[in-house]
């Protein structure tokens, strides 16, 4: 809703351009003065959107009104109305930046022109105002961020229509997932979004997802799934020489509509797991038969498994175990993560049938499974357990919700310390790509990103609630580098920690 102040001596004229202003469908709080004394203190004490006034009035007369409001710096749009014999005065007006005249007697079409005029200049300046108040790379990161993570558009777009045009969205259309084995993204000394973008020549938006992941959002991208490839050995390639970090990137498929990033960027986690049956592979393709299924071991293997370590039957087991390595070879998109718990249940039911093995052996050699580099080395830990199989007491497994319960009340209660997996792990005493899974599975969200929405409201909480300084809320949440905690939080939230604090509140708030 807009508001307005008429300014006139006459009561007979305020009530004619009431009228004319309740024929126009646009929504006004109408106030009225009956001379610019009336109107000025009215206007020191409440704002209005636009000031309508008279010339010749009583006490304060309108030009002498119009450059009080211009000395007390009170913003709003301006608009005269006179008679003939006022019209130098109105040249005079126009002089000090009034350019809105309307000649009694007033004409509807004219007044109508005038005021709607008027008022989509006001929404203009206002989303104008707003986009430079927020930074707009920002504001896009947020939004691409949001909806990478699942947000819905159309929720997005009815928060931001006041701020934003999303038509920027139409023209991206490839992701490359980028992912490092460290915390690479979290290293305050480089500098990669920049990097990157010098040393790529091709248009597209960087974001940064965790500590180990960001994504390349190619824009209008025409080029071919063997050029793409080829972009992502480049990429590579230019990384390794300036940091020697071997990063892995996916390559997506064509995005048909914004609303399918989400989708798109699950399938490219997915598709990333085969990194860890090509060892020396850093680059991946997503393709369209690569699907999401975690039940691809065949159960009658695994019972037969299971059955020949009871029975003791060596020869069997060795079959029957090498017709389950053998599927998973050849099923070589299954998530490592399933393959490795698949894996660790068989190690645990030989572990149950031996006599001999020590508990902490157990575990280190299960840690051992779980931090396998490749497909082989986790075979060779079975086939050592196959090869010292004897009867043990059984050995209990934790229910998993109450592991994931434990982990999530570990990192609510240390959110401030250095949180890795590994850590995170070690405290439940499961191996990391384990927990990793099933925290997922339980929770439907990764660690990271369970991490970084801990950190991100309590930061927002020690903004509403402290006068902390935004390096001291920083190191308070996790975050030893305060650019990155920063870039972080416009990208959580939309909005910079400092203009947080300052608003008082984000113009995206969930």
């Amino acid at each position: 809703m807009y508001s307005i102040l008429i300014v006139d001596d006459e009561r007979i004229e305020r009530r004619g351009i009431k009228f004319l202003l309740n024929q126009i469908n646009i929504e006004l709080e109408i106030y009225e003065a009956s001379n610019g004394k009336e109107a000025l203190e009215f206007l020191q004490k409440n704002k209005v959107d636009i000031l309508f006034t008279d010339i010749k009035m009583p006490f304060m007369d309108g030009i002498q009104l119009i450059n009080e409001v211009k000395k007390n710096n009170i913003e709003n749009k301006i608009v005269i109305f006179s008679g003939y014999e006022e019209f130098e005065y109105a040249k005079f007006a126009t002089k000090m930046g009034v350019l809105n005249y309307i000649l009694k007697p007033v004409n509807p079409s004219e007044f109508e022109e005038t005021i709607t005029k008027i008022i989509n200049d006001i929404d203009k300046e206002k989303k104008e105002t707003k986009i430079k108040n927020m930074n707009l790379d920002f504001m896009k990161e947020h939004i691409l961020y949001s909806l990478v993570n699942g947000a819905d558009y159309n929720d997005i777009a009815n928060k931001t229509k006041e701020i934003i045009d999303l038509d920027f969205l139409k023209s991206y259309n490839r992701l490359f997932l980028i992912e490092s084995n460290n915390d690479f993204f979290g290293d305050g000394k480089i500098d990669f979004k920049n990097f990157i973008h010098k040393n790529l020549d091709y248009e597209f938006q960087y974001l940064n997802l965790n500590l180990r992941q960001s994504l390349l959002i190619f824009i209008d991208n025409k080029e071919d799934d063997e050029t793409l490839k080829h972009i992502g050995h480049i990429i590579h390639n230019i990384v390794y020489d300036e940091y020697k970090v071997n990063f892995y990137i996916t390559v997506g498929q064509e995005l048909k509509d914004i609303t399918d990033i989400s989708e798109s960027f699950n399938k490219m986690e997915l598709t990333m797991e085969r990194k860890f049956y090509y060892t020396d592979t850093y680059v991946f393709l997503d393709s369209e038969d690569i699907e999401n299924d975690t039940n691809l071991s065949n159960d009658s293997i695994i019972k037969s498994i299971k059955k020949d370590i009871k029975l003791k039957e060596i020869d069997s087991l060795k079959k029957d175990f090498n017709t389950l390595c053998n599927k998973f070879k050849k099923e070589d998109n299954v998530p490592q993560v399933y393959l490795k718990f698949t894996f660790s249940e068989i190690l645990k039911e030989l572990y149950k049938n031996m006599t001999d093995m020590k508990e902490s052996d157990f575990k280190n050699d299960l840690a051992r499974l779980y931090k396998a580099a490749d497909f082989t080395n986790v075979i060779n830990v079975i086939n050592e357990y196959i090869d010292m199989l004897n009867k043990s007491d059984s050995n209990d497994t934790t229910v998993v919700h109450k592991e994931i319960e434990s982990v999530k009340k570990f990192i609510l209660e240390n959110y401030e310390k250095d949180l890795s997996v590994d850590i995170l792990a070690s405290n439940v005493c499961l191996a990391p790509s384990y927990l990793s899974y099933v925290f997922k599975k339980e929770t439907g969200q990764n660690i990271s990103k369970y991490i970084k929405a801990c950190r991100m409201n309590k930061a927002k909480d020690l903004l509403e609630n402290s006068y902390e300084k935004i390096v001291n809320i920083s190191y308070a949440v996790g975050y030893r580098n305060v650019s990155y905690f920063c870039q972080s939080f416009r990208e959580y939230f939309g909005i910079s920690p400092q203009k947080y604090r300052n608003e008082g509140e984000s113009l995206d708030e969930d």
